[in-house]
């Protein structure tokens, strides 16, 4: 059987598309395999850790933890993280969190959420988006104190707009 020029071109965009498809599964894999995590990579699409206002929100907060300006500043991401963007995680153990740490967690049928840590307690981690007025387990909040199970890594880089992909994608099955 012979196939048509256009025919051959559609064998070849299949192709591409299948090979894209495996290359990015396989980098998602091994990324996941190296930062020891099994979300390596995370979109950010909300805008809880901007800092628009950090004097609002942001500040404050550690302000009234008895943070100087000095240690506020060298929180990790002390400029924010902006809706758009995506987040390179490294798994760590639960015990290696410190109170600043910006983190990804999730609980079963949610997305992940990537949060800083306000206080380290007994029942586990408190968070709050940097954006937030509130913590995320305050009254019926957004999530239960962070254990082990529920934490998928520490934030240890973040890339400017790639995660626009992935809002455009909810955004076009109607989850946005």
């Amino acid at each position: 059987m012979k196939l048509t020029k256009s025919q051959k071109d559609w064998i070849e965009i299949a192709v591409y598309i299948f090979l894209g498809y495996l290359i990015a599964v396989g980098a998602n894999k091994g990324m996941a395999y190296a930062l020891q995590t099994d979300f390596p990579v995370v979109a950010v699409v909300s805008k809880s850790m901007e800092h628009a206002q950090p004097q609002d929100t942001f500040t404050p907060h550690f302000e009234g933890k008895n943070f100087t300006a000095e240690q506020i500043k060298n929180l990790p991401f002390d400029d924010g993280i902006r809706m758009g963007d995506i987040v390179v995680v490294r798994g760590v153990p639960l015990n290696e969190i410190k109170v600043g740490d910006v983190i990804v967690y999730k609980f079963p049928g949610r997305e992940p959420i990537i949060h800083r840590v306000v206080e380290i307690t007994e029942d586990g981690l408190i968070t709050k988006g940097d954006n937030n007025r509130n913590i995320d387990q305050v009254n019926e909040g957004i999530a239960a104190p962070i254990k082990a199970e529920n934490l998928k890594g520490k934030a240890v880089l973040h890339i400017p707009l790639l995660g626009y992909v992935k809002i455009i994608y909810l955004k076009i099955i109607g989850r946005g």
